[in-house]
């Protein structure tokens, strides 16, 4: 009997041992206003969270530079995997895919601002859930890359039980101080209000351009989709060596742009034809060059600009010309 009593204990002991110690919902203080992203939340993920995450290979493939990749969410395939023996389908963001169902049902992401937790003054999300394990634990311990072995990029609240189990110290933000009370506040009032994004007449002044650049734009667009032989021998010149430009138009304007082969002509919104490389063929009878404009959060390690003045225009035009004697003869 004593020997039975023992063996259950034992037992009992080991299994309490193999479960993952339970992540509490956080409690976040009523707001007294509806938080908005561009003015109240975007300003501390650039300051606390975009440095690590902005680039492709970001952890978890979370980018938070744009509410668009904060919203699509993070993923559990690795950027770069030496055993892969085939090629990965490309996740970029604003390219692979144009809107979170479709990443999230068609590319595998998952949702880290989504709280089972509704009308209540709780959330349970992984954004929030992370953030505060680095206040309960603020000392940062051990390597935090996207190539790491341990990085599991959990998907769910039970997956991030068992990281956090064995990694306590890997809150967010990773090797860095605790968001301070105030940024933490806002951040979780936000998520409990749904972790909405800018609103159609926000959202259509940080994507659209000044009314000088849209002339400068026009100008541009109509000479890179003129059909004879010059203009066209020059617009793919252009596009396959600036495809990863950000491109101003004025040394001293702040707007930047990509320059894309869209299925859409000028007048209408772009609608970006993805492919691996800029050199692949579009797969289009018929394509248009635009030039839409960068929205995401600018960071020095992506920032390759690029001047398209007037000088430029007419160092190309003069460029187009001689391609065209060159292939005449």
């Amino acid at each position: 009997m004593i020997k039975t009593i023992l063996l259950s204990i034992a037992f009992l002991l080991l299994f309490a041992g193999c479960v993952s110690k339970e992540i509490l919902p956080v409690e976040v203080k009523p707001a007294a206003k509806k938080i908005d992203y561009l003015v109240d939340v975007k300003p501390i993920l650039d300051k606390r969270c975009v440095v690590c995450h902005s680039c492709y290979n970001s952890p978890c493939q979370l980018k938070m530079s744009s509410f668009e990749g904060i919203d699509r969410g993070g993923s559990k395939v690795a950027v770069y995997n030496a055993e892969r023996l085939r090629a990965a389908d490309p996740t970029r963001l604003f390219i692979d895919a144009q809107t979170t169902q479709q990443w999230q049902s068609e590319h595998g992401f998952h949702s880290v601002t989504s709280s089972s937790l509704k009308n209540s003054n709780y959330n349970d999300s992984l954004l929030v859930s992370l953030l505060d394990a680095k206040r309960k634990n603020p000392k940062s311990i051990g390597d935090y890359y996207p190539e790491a072995d341990n990085l599991t990029c959990a998907k769910d609240k039970g997956e991030l039980e068992d990281y956090l189990d064995d990694h306590p110290n890997n809150g967010m933000p990773f090797g860095f101080p605790q968001l301070s009370d105030e940024e933490f506040t806002i951040i979780s009032q936000w998520l409990q209000q749904g972790a909405l994004g800018p609103d159609d007449k926000q959202q259509s002044k940080i994507t659209s351009p000044s009314t000088i650049t849209a002339k400068k734009i026009d100008k541009w667009e109509s000479f890179l989709n003129n059909r004879d032989v010059k203009h066209q021998m020059t617009a793919r010149y252009l596009y396959e060596h600036f495809f990863l430009a950000h491109i101003t138009f004025d040394k001293n304007s702040n707007e930047f742009y990509e320059l894309i082969r869209s299925a859409t002509p000028p007048g209408e919104a772009a609608s970006i034809i993805p492919t691996l490389r800029p050199y692949d063929d579009p797969g289009a009878e018929r394509f248009y060059y635009r030039f839409r404009k960068i929205h995401s959060t600018i960071v020095h390690k992506t920032h390759m600009v690029v001047m398209f003045n007037d000088d430029m225009f007419k160092s190309v035009h003069s460029y187009g010309v001689l391609c065209v004697k060159a292939r005449s003869r």
